[in-house]
């Protein structure tokens, strides 16, 4: 990439991983090979801010500051759909268990659902604030997808019920006292919500009720700009500006081994499948693979 690296995933296979940038592309790449496979994908008018793959890994989505979604087909590597219902950059997009929604996080304060095969928009779940300055910087869905957690600019997550009885209910409200939010993780047993911020802590909540668990993960020295969680549940990892990723035990909140170095500026961090490798990005468009 010739510029920053904002996102990045692993697909369900732990063989590919894709990456996205302000170049405006997204690229895959082969782990084992440590070598391109699939792109550039062009279709972005400006910056690539979010990414996720889907759950059979047929698809990629990717939202960006052309306030743009693209759902993409990763075997004939063309654009399936663009999305333009978002008024503002798209900071977070997810898809949901059984691949069938797509959840995205705008800075026009909202989060919209859509069906993936079909490309129509479903459903806004209004995020309400002081105007336009709370941006939702990332959505999560519930390991079983009938709940969805978003997180923002002045340190609330929401979470929502996507059940068809009660759907598009706020069922919890979470002051987190962290400045901007930046990422939100599901335990894979869908009992606690973890929260990454700019204020350099990560916490943990209790998804029923909202109350913080234990103390927090404390230790970066910047803002902590991505999170993401292993598939066990046993650890998470979290990117940093003080050019570090760094890995931390969801039992003990303590931090894990030494923290691995970037020469730039952090931006992304993804957990393989198997939980024995992670991929970060910086700023300056560089990709690293760590086994741990």
């Amino acid at each position: 990439h010739t510029k920053k690296v904002s996102a990045v995933a692993f697909f369900k296979d732990g063989r590919r991983i894709v990456t996205a940038s302000e170049d405006k592309t997204l690229r895959i790449w082969d782990v084992e090979k440590r070598a391109l496979v699939g792109g550039p994908f062009e279709g972005h008018s400006d910056c690539v801010i979010s990414v996720a793959v889907s759950p059979d890994d047929r698809r990629i989505a990717s939202g960006g500051s052309d306030k743009a979604i693209i759902i993409w087909d990763v075997d004939s590597k063309q654009m399936i759909f663009r999305l333009l219902e978002h008024a503002d950059w798209v900071w977070s997009v997810c898809f949901s268990p059984d691949g069938k929604r797509l959840a995205s996080g705008s800075v026009n304060k909202s989060v919209m659902i859509w069906d993936v095969e079909t490309g129509v928009f479903l459903s806004t779940l209004w995020v309400p604030g002081r105007g336009n300055t709370d941006p939702v910087y990332c959505v999560a869905f519930s390991p079983d997808g009938l709940r969805l957690a978003s997180g923002g600019y002045i340190g609330t997550i929401r979470v929502w019920s996507l059940k068809s009885i009660d759907y598009g209910q706020l069922l919890l409200k979470i002051n987190t006292r962290q400045d901007f939010i930046h990422g939100v993780v599901w335990s894979p047993d869908g009992q606690q919500i973890v929260s990454a911020s700019h204020d350099k802590t990560i916490k943990f909540w209790d998804s029923s009720n909202g109350t913080q668990i234990g103390q927090p993960c404390t230790g970066h020295t910047s803002s902590i700009k991505s999170l993401s969680i292993s598939f066990d549940g046993s650890f998470i990892a979290t990117a940093s500006d003080q050019k570090t990723v760094q890995l931390w035990s969801t039992n003990s909140h303590k931090q894990i081994g030494r923290p691995l170095k970037h020469t730039a500026r952090v931006f992304c961090v993804a957990v393989s499948p198997n939980g024995e490798l992670l991929v970060s990005g910086d700023w300056e468009g560089n990709i690293q693979l760590w086994s741990i």
